[in-house]
C-alpha cells in the first residue's frame, strides 16, 4: 500500500509538471513528486523484507530435515567412538585421582617420591616398593592393597 501510494504521488507530481509547460504558470502539484519518492523507497524496503522473510522460511523448511538426518547419522556412526573416548578420559582422571601415574613412574607409599616403573626400592627413603597385583577376573594391574579391581570391580583375592 505504501509503495502504491508513493507511485500515485510521483505520477500526480510528474503530470502536474509536464502539464504546466503550455500555460506559462507554475506546476500546482509538483510537490507531490517529492512526497512520493520517500514513500516509494519505504514501500520497496517493506516489500523486500516480506519477500526475504518468505524465502528464508522456505529455506529453513527445506534444509532443517536434511540437517537433522545428517546429525543423527553422524551421531549414530560415532556413538562407539565417543564411548571409547569417554572411557579413556575417565581412566586417565581416575589414575590422576588415585595418585598413580599414567606413564612409567611409581610413587613411594612412605615418602611420596616418584620412582622408575621398574624400581624395587625407593630412591628417596630406601623402602621396598609394593608391586602391582593382577585381577583374577580381568587381569588388570591393581594396587596391592586394593580390595576391588579398578577396571572390572571384581573382589581381589
Amino acid at each position: 500500500m505504501v509503495l502504491l501510494t508513493g507511485v500515485m504521488f510521483v505520477a500526480i507530481g510528474t503530470i502536474s509538471f509536464f502539464s504546466s509547460f503550455g500555460t506559462f504558470g507554475p506546476p500546482r502539484y509538483f510537490w507531490c513528486a517529492f512526497v512520493g519518492m520517500p514513500l516509494i523507497f519505504v514501500g520497496t524496503v517493506i516489500t523486500k523484507m516480506a519477500y526475504f522473510g518468505s524465502v528464508l522460511r522456505y529455506i529453513a523448511e527445506e534444509t532443517t530435515p536434511v540437517g537433522v538426518d545428517t546429525f543423527n547419522t553422524v551421531a549414530h556412526g560415532t556413538k562407539e567412538s565417543v564411548r571409547d573416548l569417554a572411557s579413556a578420559v575417565g581412566q586417565g582422571i581416575n589414575a590422576g585421582l588415585t595418585g598413580r601415574a599414567v606413564d612409567s613412574a611409581r610413587r613411594c607409599r612412605e615418602c611420596g617420591e616418584e620412582n622408575d616403573a621398574d624400581a624395587r626400592y625407593c630412591d628417596g627413603c630406601g623402602q621396598q616398593l609394593a608391586r602391582d597385583v593382577s585381577c583374577p577376573k580381568c587381569g588388570a594391574h591393581c594396587d596391592p592393597d586394593a580390595r576391588f579391581c579398578d577396571q572390572c570391580g571384581a573382589a581381589m583375592a
